[in-house]
């Protein structure tokens, strides 16, 4: 097919843009960047392979053409919408590719049909089984693909080599795997069922056991609890034990103890509650001194005196505020005067004092300073002039005389020489090792025969069948034998003896050429094949070392013109080096003054400005000497002021501030609690009162203290409440002897008989209640925990049961010997047909093979043809049949190796290649346009000039887009064209499409 037009309605940069291509030549489009040349080229592969994913947005097109069969044809695409129609107007929605191209994808067009600068710099493509079997097997080549992809992906499906693999085969595997474990552990089921049983015993035994253990617990945990039920009619027992006891203690007491007693508590009853009043008083206050009230006591004079000059003080510290503030306007007034002096122009520096100035001094240096100036103001009028060299002048090649040319080339003739020497050796030797090794030579046979013949002198000597003339035949015949002998052997060994000097020789030309090489001043050659880029390289040398030669003489004439004017130059500079000498000596003492005396760095002329300047400053800072005397005597006074403040503060002990109003509060805080004072007074003087009363109280209670001891020590009491208890036990003696014999009574009934109780009754007497307690807590516990372990056995035991009986009639063991076989039997299926898939695949690849050898040299023969019509029959090629070695053999014939190709060579080889599979793809199927995008950046204009002469012979048959952005390139474009009378030329201008007269 061939493109006829193309119509870019609405597409990147192009809108309602238009271009009729030609047919019948090459088609030149020149566009420099943003010019939308890279935007034609991705319209022509969307029109013939649709839009990219989401990249339809906002692209309408259409592109005519024309088949082979001359029906025309228009493909439209429309955002999502796409077709195509005949010349009928009949619409198709179907892709191009999928009608007529066999499937053919944009990636393989792009491969093949479409060509960029990347593209031509390798063969792997050739390489690809989906590139090869699209065009080296074509129609049948896409099926045997097909088939070779379907029998894989069967493959895939049933085993993959991965361990992880989730396959038919790896699956059928892994459920083997788990059927020969569930075999296993089934095979040990009667191993199991005697276990079982043993572990059945040994709970048996182990239930009875605790059992036993658990019955004595709780026995033992009963006795526990009888005797903790007991303790406490024990507790009332022993209660009223102690009554009766206290009663029988008490023998001699009066008749009305009680109601002296209950008289006596009265009493203190009374007075406790007195006490505890007037106590309660005499808490509320507590006396307090005069130096609690006021802790300044010593200093209340001071205070009051101060307290007096505080209109003195206060006045005082505004006249120092005053001064600060003059004296901080003096400040300001001085740092910003040296802004108004022209000459200092930054602020003063108040830490520096204004020095003394010698001005006689500073007058003598200024005028020493304007004579030196106007001398050297002379000297710089009367500089002589000298004319300036070129850079180019100044220049000087590598060469400088006509001897060092002469020794670089007679090494690069030495060079040569040694290269056209090692050429031949290494011809000789290839033709000495292409000889066939000789091992038998006449002379050989002829040192054979002789050693017959003296064999054969020798037997007639000894058989008397001859005389000694056959004894001297035969020693004559012997020693031709050995001569003939050594004469083979000379021959034999010639061969070796012969590459050996050639060795030889060789490595001694190859340290001469090394040798020669490492003094050479540039890239000598190292093969014949180099010379010839050598010589071009010695014949430039040699031109720019006499175009040197002569711009040496006339550098030479125009130095000496410029020595001469340099000469007299020198003299004017060092009488100028003496006056700047001089005038820097002057300009040194000048600023060292200015420095010395700490002034601004001026000219000697502003002298007189300079003096009037520092005179208002020595002024002003006079001025600031006077505020700060003025200072130093209101600081001494407010110091002094501050000093009898700190001493009364101090001794307040209050943390105020040293000023006048701290002293005024001080003073006020010291008559409030001087008032406060006399209030005191009067509550000091109750106070004592009170502890007088308290003090007659404690009297009257020691009293009855004493009434009360008589009272105890009658019933031999330590305290009221044992004094209490046994006159009240002593009261109801007979009620409590009662209670005794009933407590002891209930006990013995508790305790079952009297064995028992005697038994119960003395176990409490030891009173071990908490350890009872512990010990029942920790048998409950112990009873609980072995209560559950028992019923974990029986539950153990039940289940042992259960097991035992389930295994005496399980079939498991039958279920998966027949769910092994089964498995078994898909296995060897699975695998029977997978090896038939592996089988067939090797029988596909094979007839590949033999398809793929029949139509690649048919291939390679164009692609060579197209190669030497490139390089004017310099080149042709060859390459391995697996697309993967390519070599080009020059018309020397000598073989070139791809590593060693320049780039442009390369890009000539792959290109042929890529153009004789685009045309062996239209000869089978259908030819499509070609697309060459910026092919000649590596082609120096030679090679350009060449390859486009083929295009453009090519271009009469076969449509061919050749996009470049550069100019050059179309300019050798349009002058070939012109030369062959062909082709035509488009220019791309943001969006516009311009067509260029030849």
């Amino acid at each position: 097919m061939k493109i006829t037009d193309l119509e870019l309605e609405q597409y990147g940069i192009y809108h309602h843009a238009s271009w009729q291509p030609s047919q019948t030549s090459l088609n030149v489009v020149m566009g420099e960047n943003e010019s939308g040349k890279t935007t034609m080229l991705r319209f022509i592969r969307d029109m013939l392979f649709g839009y990219g994913r989401g990249k339809w947005q906002g692209r309408k097109g259409n592109m005519g053409f024309v088949r082979s069969d001359g029906k025309f044809y228009r493909v439209h695409r429309d955002e999502k919408e796409k077709w195509f129609e005949n010349e009928n107007h009949v619409k198709v929605e179907e892709e191009l590719p999928a009608i007529w191209w066999h499937g053919l994808n944009r990636y393989m067009y792009e491969k093949i049909f479409a060509v960029g600068l990347e593209d031509l710099q390798g063969a792997s493509f050739l390489a690809n089984d989906t590139v090869r079997s699209r065009f080296f097997m074509l129609q049948g080549g896409d099926k045997l693909a097909n088939v070779k992809a379907k029998i894989q992906d069967s493959k895939g499906k049933l085993f993959s080599a991965s361990t992880q693999g989730k396959r038919k085969i790896n699956q059928l595997m892994a459920d083997l795997e788990e059927a020969n474990k569930t075999l296993d552990s089934l095979s040990n089921q009667e191993k199991e069922f005697s276990d079982l049983q043993h572990k059945q015993e040994e709970l048996k035994k182990n239930v009875a056991e605790l059992e036993g253990k658990l019955e004595k617990d709780k026995e033992q945990n009963q006795r526990l609890e009888k005797r903790l039920g007991a303790w406490d009619y024990y507790q009332r027992a022993a209660d009223v034990k102690r009554q009766l006891d206290l009663s029988e203690q008490v023998t001699m007491f009066p008749s009305n103890g009680k109601e002296q007693w209950n008289q006596l508590m009265n009493r203190m009853n009374v007075l406790h509650d007195q006490k505890e009043s007037l106590q309660a008083k005499l808490d509320e206050y507590k006396p307090v001194k005069k130096e609690e009230v006021i802790p300044w006591l010593g200093a209340v004079g001071e205070l009051e005196k101060l307290y007096v000059d505080l209109g003195q003080w206060r006045q005082t510290i505004s006249d120092a505020e005053a001064l600060e503030q003059e004296k901080e306007n003096w400040r300001v007034d001085y740092v910003n005067l040296g802004y108004s002096l022209p000459f200092w122009d930054h602020p003063l520096n108040i830490d520096e004092p204004c020095a003394n100035v010698d001005w006689e001094e500073g007058r003598r240096l200024s005028k020493s300073l304007g004579v030196r100036n106007n001398e050297l103001h002379f000297w710089e009028q009367r500089e002589p002039e000298v004319e300036d060299i070129s850079e180019e002048l100044k220049k000087e090649g590598a060469v400088q005389s006509e001897s060092d040319w002469q020794g670089i080339e007679t090494m690069a003739s030495s060079l040569e020489n040694i290269l056209h020497d090692q050429a031949s050796i290494h011809k000789e030797m290839e033709q000495l090792n292409g000889e066939e090794d000789k091992k038998f030579t006449p002379w050989f046979w002829l040192s054979l025969v002789s050693i017959l013949c003296a064999g054969g002198g020798m037997a007639a000597f000894y058989t008397a069948r001859a005389g000694t003339m056959a004894a001297y035949g035969a020693g004559g015949a012997l020693v031709l034998a050995v001569i003939f002998y050594l004469i083979h052997n000379h021959v034999v060994h010639e061969k070796g003896r012969s590459l050996e000097k050639l060795t030889e020789q060789d490595r001694q030309l190859e340290e001469k050429r090394k040798a020669i090489e490492g003094k050479f001043p540039g890239q000598a050659p190292k093969t014949v094949e180099e010379l010839q880029a050598f010589h071009n390289l010695m014949q430039e040398k040699r031109s720019d070392f006499y175009k040197d030669q002569a711009q040496r003489q006339a550098i030479a004439w125009k130095k000496e013109t410029v020595r001469k004017q340099q000469e007299q130059h020198k003299k004017w500079e060092e009488e100028g080096k003496l006056l700047k000498t001089k005038k820097e000596e002057a300009e040194k003492s000048w600023t060292h003054w200015l420095k010395s005396n700490h002034l601004p760095q001026v000219g000697a002329e502003n002298l007189s400005a300079l003096q009037e300047q520092w005179q208002k400053i020595y002024s002003a800072e006079g001025k600031g000497k006077i505020l700060d005397l003025r200072l130093e005597q209101v600081d001494a006074r407010l110091d002094m002021f501050s000093r009898r403040a700190a001493s009364v503060i101090s001794a307040t002990g209050l943390n105020y501030p040293v000023n006048p109003d701290s002293i005024a509060a001080i003073y006020e805080e010291n008559q409030k609690r001087s008032m406060e004072w006399e209030a005191l007074q009067e509550k000091n003087k109750q106070h004592a009162a009170y502890e007088k009363e308290m003090e007659k109280l404690d009297d009257r209670w020691a009293s009855c203290q004493r009434e009360m001891d008589t009272l105890l020590n009658l019933v031999h009491a330590k305290n009221a409440e044992e004094f209490a208890e046994k006159v009240n036990a002593h009261e109801h003696h007979d009620q409590i002897r009662k209670d005794w014999e009933r407590i002891r009574q209930d006990l013995r009934m508790y305790a079952g008989s009297d064995e028992e109780f005697q038994s119960l009754w003395h176990s409490l007497e030891t009173g071990q209640y908490d350890d009872w307690m512990e010990e029942h807590k920790k048998l409950t516990k112990q009873v609980e925990e072995e209560s559950a372990q028992l019923a974990e056995m029986q539950r153990s035991q039940g289940a042992v049961e259960n097991e035992i009986f389930r295994l005496a009639g399980d079939d498991s063991i039958t279920k998966a010997l027949q769910n092994k076989e089964k498995i078994q039997a898909e296995i060897h299926a699975s695998l029977q047909e997978w090896l038939t898939l592996m089988y067939t695949e090797e029988v596909m690849n094979r007839a590949q093979s033999i398809y793929e050898s029949g139509k690649q040299p048919e291939i390679v023969e164009k692609a060579n043809e197209f190669l030497k019509e490139m390089t004017m029959g310099k080149y042709s090629l060859t390459i391995s049949e697996n697309g993967k070695d390519i070599e080009i053999e020059d018309d020397m014939h000598r073989l070139k190796s791809e590593k060693i190709w320049s780039s442009g060579t390369g890009d000539q080889v792959y290109l042929a290649i890529r153009l004789a599979m685009a045309l062996s793809f239209g000869s089978q199927i259908e030819p499509l346009p070609i697309v060459l995008d910026d092919i000649f950046v590596r082609f120096d204009e030679k090679r350009q000039r060449e390859t486009l002469r083929f295009l453009m012979d090519l271009g009469k048959t076969q449509q061919i887009f050749l996009f470049t952005c550069h100019e050059r390139t179309m300019h050798i474009a349009e002058e070939v064209g012109y030369e062959k009378g062909t082709g035509e030329f488009i220019h791309l201008s943001q969006g516009e499409i311009e067509q260029v007269g030849q």
